[in-house]
C-alpha cells in the first residue's frame, strides 16, 4: 500500500533540505568564495521487462525540442508512422526511431555555472562531456560533436556497442554576459531557464549562441544501475544492482532514495517509498523488494504534490539548489507524473554518472551532478494489449490516409502519444497499440520476437513499425555545429 507519511529516514532528509533552502535561497549564496560553481541535473530512462531485461528501441521523442537545438546529423530522419507519405520527416532523441542498439535515454541534462563570489566580468571555461556505450545526439549552444558509427557520407548510423564514446566538446563558453536566449515557448526548454545561474555565451561562426544552460542529451546501449524483475506469481518486484565495471575499486555507492509509482490516465497516482540501498560491484542479491500493485484506495490526485516534495528533498541532498530542483521536476512533470504507466525512479550514485558520462570543466569548479533514473515496468494491462494485438485481425490501413492536416494530426504524425481527435475512427487493433503507451513500438517488436504470431507480424508488417536498420560499416565522424 501506498505510504500515508515519509519513513524516518526521508523526513530527516527533508529537514536537512529544509535548513538547506533556508540558508541557500538562490544559486549565487552557496557559491564558495573563489571557485566556480557548477550544477547538472538530468534523466537515465530505460524500458524493462519482467525478467529486468532492457528493452531496445526506446528513442522515441514526447517531449519535442525547439528548432535551434543542434544534433549529429539533421537529414538523418525517418517518419514516425511510416503510412504518412505526405508529411515531413523526424528525428527521435536526434538518432533515428527505432534504433535496434538504444536501450537507454539520457533526458536533458543541462548544466548551470554559478561565477565566484565578486567575479562580476565574464570569463572563458572549455566544458568537455562524453558518454560510454552511447551518443550525445542532441546539445545547445553550438559543441564539437563526436560520434563513433555514424557516417556523414551516406548519412547513416551504425551500431551502439559498450565500447561506442560519444563526445562533446564546448572548447569555449564565456559564463556572466547576461544575454537571453533564442525565444520559444517549448515547456520543456523554458522551465530550465527559471533558475539564479549566469547567462552563457558560445561562440558560432556567425556570430554567438547564448543560453541560461548547456544542454545536452543521447541514446546509448548500455543498461542503468538497477535492474527490476517481477515474480508474477507472488506480485512482488526484486531489486538487483547491474553496475559493471562503473563501480570497479569502490566497495558500495548508494542508492539514496527511491519510488515506485504508479500513474493513470485519470490524473491520479499511487506511490511506494523505498529505503536507501547500497550497490557494490558483483553484488547480484535482491536489494530491496516491494509489492508491484496498488489498492484502488491507495490512488489519489494529491499524491502527486507528496512525491514531488520527496523527490525534491532527495534532489536537495543530492547537491541541487532549490531552484534546479523545482526546474527539473516541473519539466518533466508531464513524463514523471502524469504519463500513465509504472515505474521505478531513484537517485542516481554519483559514482555511476562521473563514470558513464565523465565531465571536464577547464577550471577548478565545484561540480555537483544530481541524476534521477527512471526505469519503465511493463504492467499486465500491457500484456493484456499486446495478447490482444498478437490475435486479431489486422485492420485496413486506409483510415490513415483520410486524416486531415490539423494541430492534431501533425502531432499524432510526428509520434506523439497525446495527440487529440483526428476526425476519423481508430481501428480496434491499433487503438490497442496506442494505448501501450509511449514505448508502444518497442514493446511490440520484443513481443513478437519472445512469442511470434502471424497476427502480430501482420500488424507490424501493415504500420511499417519494423526498427531501424543501422549501417553494418561506418567511419567514426567529427562535427562542428
Amino acid at each position: 500500500m501506498a505510504l500515508d507519511l515519509p519513513g524516518p529516514w526521508l523526513w530527516n532528509r527533508i529537514r536537512c533540505a529544509a535548513l538547506l533552502v533556508a540558508i541557500v535561497t538562490t544559486g549565487a549564496a552557496a557559491q564558495a568564495e573563489d571557485r566556480l560553481v557548477v550544477h547538472e541535473w538530468g534523466t537515465f530512462t530505460a524500458l524493462q521487462d519482467e525478467s529486468g531485461d532492457a528493452l531496445a528501441g526506446i528513442n522515441v521523442d514526447d517531449e519535442p525540442l525547439p528548432a535551434f537545438v543542434h544534433d549529429l546529423a539533421s537529414y538523418v530522419l525517418v517518419r514516425p508512422h511510416a503510412l504518412a507519405e505526405s508529411h515531413r520527416w523526424y528525428q527521435m532523441k536526434g538518432a533515428p526511431q527505432r534504433h535496434p542498439s538504444v536501450t537507454m535515454r539520457l533526458e536533458t541534462p543541462v548544466l548551470y555555472f554559478y561565477p565566484p563570489a565578486g567575479r562580476s566580468q565574464p570569463f572563458d571555461v572549455r566544458v568537455d562531456v562524453s558518454i560510454r556505450g552511447g551518443w550525445l545526439t542532441e546539445f545547445y549552444p553550438a559543441a564539437d560533436a563526436e560520434a563513433p558509427g555514424l557516417d556523414r557520407r551516406t548519412l547513416r548510423f551504425g551500431d551502439i556497442t559498450p565500447q561506442t564514446i560519444g563526445r562533446l566538446a564546448w572548447p569555449r563558453v564565456t559564463v556572466g554576459t547576461n544575454t537571453p536566449g533564442p525565444v520559444t515557448d517549448e515547456h520543456v526548454w523554458t522551465t530550465p531557464r527559471q533558475v539564479q545561474a549566469a547567462s552563457l555565451s558560445v561562440p558560432v561562426k556567425l556570430g554567438s549562441e547564448h543560453e541560461k544552460f548547456l544542454f545536452y542529451r543521447g541514446v546509448g546501449h548500455l543498461n542503468v544501475p538497477l535492474r527490476i524483475a517481477t515474480n508474477v506469481y507472488d506480485d512482488m518486484l526484486s531489486v538487483r544492482a547491474q553496475c559493471g565495471e562503473a563501480l570497479q575499486g569502490r566497495q558500495t555507492a548508494e542508492v539514496a532514495a527511491l519510488w515506485l509509482v504508479q500513474a493513470r490516465r485519470d490524473g491520479t497516482t499511487a506511490y511506494r517509498t523505498l529505503a536507501p540501498i547500497n550497490l557494490s560491484a558483483n553484488d547480484d542479491s535482491v536489494l530491496a523488494s516491494v509489492a508491484r500493485s496498488f489498492r484502488q484506495t491507495d490512488f489519489s490526485a494529491e499524491n502527486e504534490q507528496r512525491l514531488r516534495a520527496e523527490m525534491h528533498a532527495a534532489l536537495l541532498a543530492a547537491g541541487l539548489f532549490a531552484d534546479e530542483a523545482h526546474a527539473m521536476l516541473s519539466t518533466w512533470q508531464r513524463a514523471y507524473f502524469h504519463t500513465a504507466g509504472l515505474r521505478l525512479f531513484f537517485v542516481v550514485p554519483r559514482a555511476w554518472t562521473d563514470f558513464i558520462l565523465p565531465l571536464a570543466i577547464s577550471r577548478p569548479a565545484d561540480v555537483q551532478r544530481a541524476m534521477i533514473g527512471r526505469i519503465e515496468l511493463v504492467t499486465p494491462e500491457q500484456r493484456a494489449l499486446l495478447q490482444k494485438l498478437s490475435t486479431v485481425a489486422v485492420s485496413d490501413q486506409a483510415w490513415v490516409k483520410e486524416i486531415r492536416p490539423s494541430p492534431a494530426a501533425e502531432k499524432f504524425f510526428a509520434g506523439r502519444s497525446e495527440f487529440g481527435d483526428l476526425g476519423v475512427a481508430i481501428p480496434e487493433d491499433y487503438q490497442a497499440y496506442l494505448s501501450l503507451g509511449r514505448f508502444r513500438n518497442a514493446l511490440v517488436l520484443a513481443e513478437q520476437r519472445a512469442r511470434p504470431t502471424p497476427e502480430l507480424a501482420g500488424f507490424i508488417k501493415a504500420y511499417q513499425l519494423g526498427g531501424y536498420q543501422p549501417q553494418t560499416t561506418a567511419t567514426p565522424e567529427r562535427a562542428s555545429r
